[in-house]
């Protein structure tokens, strides 16, 4: 697969549809080894229906050129410990202890899902380093499972680095705290 068409947007005007992205995070994430259910779907679409307002969300996507479905989508917002009042983000600041503080200012990445016809072809990396681009913030931070998964095998091989654990992810273990940059 040559180099993916990608479509950057700041803010909402012209970001996937929720629903698009609730079919999108199906596809992606419920085959083995993560076996992910609708209902983890849906509530991953709904955090981005949540986020996708914020004039500061950057979004990196990609569609099918003859289908127009969308197959890879990686997004985010710079982290500001002030705005996070929610039992989550207090959860990822205690578990990371000192560390929390390392994710000031550092760009968020909240989802990189690549659907699985389209994926082996570099399609994830490119969203994910189009999406650090064009935040113009290599100073990134993401939580993913502590495990070996191909997401895993993707941060390590481009310089991510652990720095703890955080809330739990979809399979019930504390998730990994990455950094770049």
């Amino acid at each position: 697969m040559a180099s993916a068409e990608l479509t950057v947007c700041n803010g909402p005007a012209g970001a996937p549809g929720v629903a698009e992205v609730e079919s999108l995070y199906f596809a992606a994430f419920n085959a083995e080894p993560l076996c992910e259910s609708r209902a983890t779907s849906a509530q991953f679409s709904r955090l981005y229906g949540f986020l996708v307002s914020r004039a500061d969300l950057v979004s990196v996507f990609t569609r099918a050129p003859h289908s127009g479905e969308l197959v890879g989508l990686a997004y985010g917002h710079p982290w500001r410990w002030a705005e996070q009042t929610d039992d989550w983000a207090a959860q990822l600041r205690d578990r990371l202890g000192d560390a929390a503080s390392g994710l000031e200012g550092r760009f968020a990445v909240y989802l990189l899902a690549v659907h699985p016809d389209y994926r082996g072809h570099g399609l994830g990396r490119q969203l994910l380093r189009s999406l650090l681009g064009a935040a113009g913030n290599e100073r990134a931070w993401l939580i993913t499972r502590d495990e070996p998964t191909a997401a895993m095998a993707l941060y390590t091989a481009d310089g991510w680095r652990p720095v703890g654990h955080g809330p739990d992810t979809p399979n019930k273990r504390p998730g990994l705290v990455l950094t770049a940059g």
